[in-house]
């Protein structure tokens, strides 16, 4: 394998194209995914095929999460040709059960990506399917044909929150599923420990090693099974008591002589000292209510509704794979996994549709945590603009991808609706008085910049002054006129804590991959993070419409 093979990358784009086309079969040690899926909505309209008209906000509402469309029939079609016949019996069976429903969508979609991650996962691999239970079983049911029923691990149960109190006609839900299937008998796996339980602790090493203080248990040596000659002997040595023990003469004489094997009182059984400190903990089971949900105070936040905590990656990649073994996230949004991965020394690629997790992820998450760690020489960015030549190619190819990531590239929040926007392509949070945040407006042009773009964006950014103080910034593909700067110039200035700051700015995208960025007093970062979830729900759900 190369040196350039075994770079870490990001990968901006359609997850099953990005498998297909640059990630080769068997590289793979281990698979995490968590699909977009917005369990908050109603249950029963994921069930409502095209035709039985549901209530009409319950379907505005859930359309641009999933829809049969045009690429969910062509996915149900591709997947007849599969030469899996139990998962099309499986599909087909469900396409008549649940109609052209956007739950049939949901599934047909993710049947096809979990074929190609089975391709990619080495014998030895895993994957863990992270999901919510409206979605679970169905899922379980495609990982069974994928996977095989045989090569199932285990059903995991995170007790990801403390559910809401009051709840009519049903139990609070509280918990995510994680689905872990192996590729084969072989499959990597390290066994997890957790700290013991203080009530266990206190109830079972209930003795305390005079001088030393270490704190251990007692466990009896003798041997249920009475008919074992072979470790039938007399034991303590000269006490004339013969026993049948679990330990041969030779080994229980050793642990004797060291002081760990002890009879307490007279004409006692042997007992061993097990201490407390020497035990790697309790053996973590499938129910890990012990990781708790990202919270506001938590440092590794940064504003995703359905973030993940690392600890829970990191559970799961040091079970599943060693170090220099190679994670592959495929729906990686604010990349959780590749930090961890990154933390653990394992390889790593990532995958999502939105640049402006990518970006967030550039920037932010490994930026903060790895700042050391170079695009280009420690990973790879492919698909989003890393040159102008490129930024060229992404505004031709996708205008409203290239607007997102070039707002993205400011610390902008970018405006990912589709349809009439009102000038406003993003915002940029700033604080001029340290305390209270206000948002520039942006305007992005990837083609050749017309004097009436100067003229607009300095009357949305008077339009939105209540929250933008006036400040708008233009960003273009193409360099400015001269008359442009200067009407640009012409459209006033700011004083702000005796600081001279121009209301109408127009920066390029050269001037940005270079790291220029826009004057205005105190970027502030920490609101841009705190309002990703508008981004990262729209831009993940785009997969499946």
């Amino acid at each position: 394998m190369s040196g350039q093979e075994r770079k870490n990358k990001l990968y901006y784009g359609d997850n099953l194209d990005v498998m297909r086309k640059s990630i080769g079969d068997e590289s793979v040690d281990l698979i995490y995914l968590d699909p977009p899926f917005k369990s908050n909505l109603d249950y029963n309209i994921l069930y409502r095929a095209d035709g039985l008209k549901p209530d009409e906000a319950q379907w505005t509402a859930f359309k641009d999460t999933w829809l049969w469309d045009e690429g969910a029939e062509k996915a149900l079609t591709e997947l007849q040709d599969i030469p899996n016949p139990k998962l099309v019996g499986l599909i087909n069976a469900l396409a008549v059960s649940m109609e052209r429903s956007p739950m049939l969508a949901y599934v047909v979609n993710m049947a096809l990506r979990l074929i190609e991650m089975h391709k990619k996962l080495k014998p030895t691999g895993s994957i863990y399917l992270h999901c919510d239970p409206t979605a679970s079983h169905y899922l379980k049911l495609v990982m069974d044909m994928v996977f095989d029923p045989r090569n199932f691990r285990n059903e995991i149960i995170w007790c990801r929150s403390t559910p809401k109190a009051h709840v009519s006609r049903r139990f609070p839900s509280g918990h995510d599923v994680i689905l872990f299937y192996g590729k084969s008998e072989t499959t990597t796996f390290n066994m997890t420990y957790m700290p013991h339980n203080e009530n266990y602790v206190d109830s079972h090493y209930t003795h305390f090693e005079t001088g030393s203080g270490r704190r251990y248990r007692l466990d009896n040596l003798i041997n249920p099974n009475r008919n074992r000659p072979n470790l039938t002997y007399e034991f303590p040595p000269e006490s004339g008591t013969v026993r049948v023990w679990r330990w041969t003469k030779e080994r229980m004489m050793k642990a004797w002589e060291e002081g760990r094997v002890v009879v307490t009182k007279k004409g006692g059984v042997a007992q061993y000292k097990r201490y407390l400190d020497e035990q790697p903990g309790a053996v973590c089971k499938t129910v890990w209510a012990d990781i708790p949900p990202i919270n506001s105070q938590a440092k590794e936040r940064l504003g995703y509704p359905t973030q993940k905590p690392e600890a829970l990656l990191e559970r799961i990649i040091n079970a599943s794979s060693n170090e220099d073994d190679l994670v592959l996230d495929p729906f990686c949004g604010c990349g959780t996994s590749v930090a961890v991965a990154q933390r653990l020394k394992r390889r790593w690629i990532g995958i999502d549709v939105s640049p402006f997790a990518i970006e967030l992820i550039r920037s932010k998450r490994l930026g903060r945590a790895f700042p050391d760690l170079k695009v280009g020489i420690d990973y790879l960015i492919d698909g989003l603009p890393t040159t102008l030549d490129g930024a060229r190619l992404l505004a031709e190819q996708d205008k409203k991808a290239f607007e997102i990531w070039a707002v993205s590239r400011l610390d902008g929040i970018p405006n990912e609706k589709k349809g009439a926007d009102k000038g406003i392509d993003g915002r940029i949070p700033f604080k001029p008085d340290g305390k209270t945040s206000q948002f520039a407006v942006i305007s992005v042009k990837g083609g050749k910049l017309k004097a009436d773009d100067i003229r607009a964006i300095s009357h949305v950014a008077k339009r939105e002054k209540a929250s933008s103080l006036g400040f708008g910034i233009l960003v273009s593909l193409y360099e400015p006129t001269q008359g442009m700067c200067s009407d640009a110039a012409g459209a006033g200035t700011a004083t702000i804590n005796n600081r001279i700051y121009p209301l109408v700015q127009i920066m390029t995208i050269e001037e940005i991959l270079h790291g220029k960025s826009p004057q205005l007093p105190f970027i502030d970062r920490s609101v841009a993070l705190k309002d990703a979830p508008i981004a990262e729900i729209e831009t993940q759900d785009k997969l499946f419409q």
